[in-house]
């Protein structure tokens, strides 16, 4: 990048990140280990049960990376 400010900068990472193109997706899918498949798998399986009481994307993941799980269940249990 050339003579441009911080704020056009940051403004253009930002647009870039937000909305990927389809190579970068197919790449970041196409360089998953088996174990990160297994926690997104399993996040995803946890998520679609869990979205609907209000739980997030980001405490499902870290509800399987740190065997939080029963808790997370618990916490999001629909009554």
């Amino acid at each position: 990048m050339r003579n441009i400010s911080k704020k056009t900068r940051n403004a253009m990472r930002r647009d870039r990140n937000s909305n990927p193109s389809s190579e970068i997706l197919t790449a970041r899918r196409a360089s998953e280990t088996s174990t990160k498949k297994h926690e997104r798998e399993m996040a995803e399986a946890l998520h679609r049960e869990l979205k609907d009481n209000g739980a997030t994307w980001a405490q499902c993941v870290q509800a399987i990376k740190t065997n939080w799980v029963p808790q997370l269940k618990n916490k999001y249990r629909g009554e």
